[in-house]
């Protein structure tokens, strides 16, 4: 899906976008475009008001870096943000970003927490 031009992300700051309901962080590097999540997993702030330094993106709240190449935190590689295919076609930025899950309902938690065994 095309998202934006690429004249649209000038000196190398990142842009947030909204796709299928999903904030989305786009950036280039090396004029190559990456899209992952842009959601930080610590405390939900928006990555996108981070800056993007040889290839990652620092967090803005508490200087978190993920890199945009595969999402994986530096420093801690279990915590990673989720990433999107991303390309150019005609001058145009597109990504692709799968519909968001379901938000399951407290009553549908609660019920599944219910069922499951006791130990």
């Amino acid at each position: 899906m095309r998202i934006l031009h690429r004249d649209d992300i000038a000196g190398g700051q990142p842009v947030r976008v909204l796709v299928n309901d999903q904030p989305v962080l786009i950036a280039l590097i090396d004029d190559v475009p990456y899209a992952i999540s842009d959601t930080c997993p610590h405390n939900g702030l928006s990555l996108a008001q981070g800056i993007v330094r040889d290839g990652c993106v620092t967090c803005p709240g508490h200087f978190w870096r993920f890199s945009l190449r595969d999402g994986s935190k530096q420093g801690g590689p279990a915590v990673s943000v989720p990433t999107y295919r991303c390309w150019i076609e005609d001058d145009w930025i597109a990504v692709d970003v799968p519909p968001a899950p379901a938000q399951r309902s407290m009553r549908e938690i609660l019920l599944e927490h219910a069922r499951q065994p006791r130990t």
